[in-house]
């Protein structure tokens, strides 16, 4: 079958566009391909312009992924339009469109509407759209994972499922591989399996660190703590690996080591403004206070549940914004 040389991917869900370009390497027999990915957030270097124009030495081809490509500027949509119409032939682009849907209509920029490339694209079909996932969709997906690992799931059963689990994609495949887990050699999915979901009372641990990092409000943090139930044990440490990689992280950026902390730019930048908030003296207290934890657990001095609340309230006073911590 006949590849397009690219691709629009419009979807706001990483890991919806992750799996589609997959599925579309699949499709073109490109899963051999090498794989290069760019972010829209910075500048684009000499490089990928390179991976979409030149013919390698050896002939070997490439996937070339932009991510968050809603963010470029005219002047690069101009760029990007000049070089797709001499696309190297080994290069297959994915063009990654990824700012939320308001509507429902595909949510296309404004400045790419008038490019060749979109107009070319949009005549020939060389896209895929996706809003991400939502109350009628996630049937669809949970469906097409239980057909790709064989497993068996009951119409009651699919839609309790819907009913629980996450509308995003990543944290859904994490609650789906419980239940994988669960269905055992039966390789069935059983109403009683949909208890193993933490449901949207359960403490989100992503969206729990990323409020305390920003400051967030103590009394929603504090409620989140209190109120999880069946993930105390586990929480704590989920949070302290994650508190020291982010430390790690923190300490390599405020010294001037940001190359070696690979991450998305958006994500860096992120990172970048928090070390510089933190500064060196509450960056080295992140890791007193893991080990704080860590210790009081291991000792016996403390239950997991309580060198949680205590971790929490060090971290909560942490984060704090200047006025707060007085």
């Amino acid at each position: 079958m006949s590849r397009p040389g690219y691709m629009f991917l419009i979807c706001p869900d990483a890991e919806l566009l992750h799996a589609n370009i997959a599925e579309l390497q699949e499709k073109y027999g490109a899963t051999d391909y090498e794989k290069k990915v760019y972010w829209a957030d910075e500048d684009l270097p000499q490089q990928f312009w390179d991976d979409l124009t030149l013919q390698t030495l050896f002939g070997s081809s490439k996937v070339v992924i932009l991510r968050r490509a809603h963010k470029l500027k005219a002047a690069v949509w101009d760029n990007i339009d000049k070089t797709v119409a001499s696309l190297a032939s080994s290069s297959f682009l994915f063009i990654c469109l990824e700012s939320q849907w308001k509507s429902k209509a595909a949510p296309i920029p404004a400045v790419l509407k008038k490019r060749k490339c979109w107009k070319f694209a949009d005549k020939q079909k060389w896209f895929w759209k996706s809003a991400g996932l939502d109350q009628k969709s996630i049937s669809g997906f949970v469906g097409k994972w239980a057909r790709a690992n064989g497993l068996h799931i009951d119409s009651p059963v699919l839609n309790a499922l819907s009913q629980a689990l996450p509308k995003d994609a990543r944290a859904a495949r994490l609650e789906l591989d419980k239940l994988d887990l669960a269905a055992g050699p039966d390789r069935k999915i059983l109403m009683e399996h949909v208890g193993l979901i933490a449901h949207s009372e359960e403490m989100d641990f992503f969206a729990f660190m990323r409020s305390m990092s920003e400051g967030g409000d103590p009394v929603e943090i504090w409620r989140r703590v209190l109120t999880n139930h069946s993930e105390k044990d586990s929480m704590i440490f989920m949070l302290t690996a994650s508190l020291t990689r982010e430390a790690r992280a923190l300490w390599m950026m405020i010294h001037g080591e940001d190359a070696e902390v690979r991450l998305p730019p958006f994500v860096k930048k992120q990172k970048q403004a928090l070390a510089q908030r933190l500064g060196p003296a509450r960056i080295t207290r992140l890791f007193d206070i893991v080990m704080e934890a860590e210790i009081g657990i291991k000792t016996g001095q403390r239950k997991p549940e309580q060198a949680l609340e205590l971790l929490v309230a060090s971290l909560t006073s942490l984060f704090a914004p200047p006025q707060r911590r007085r």
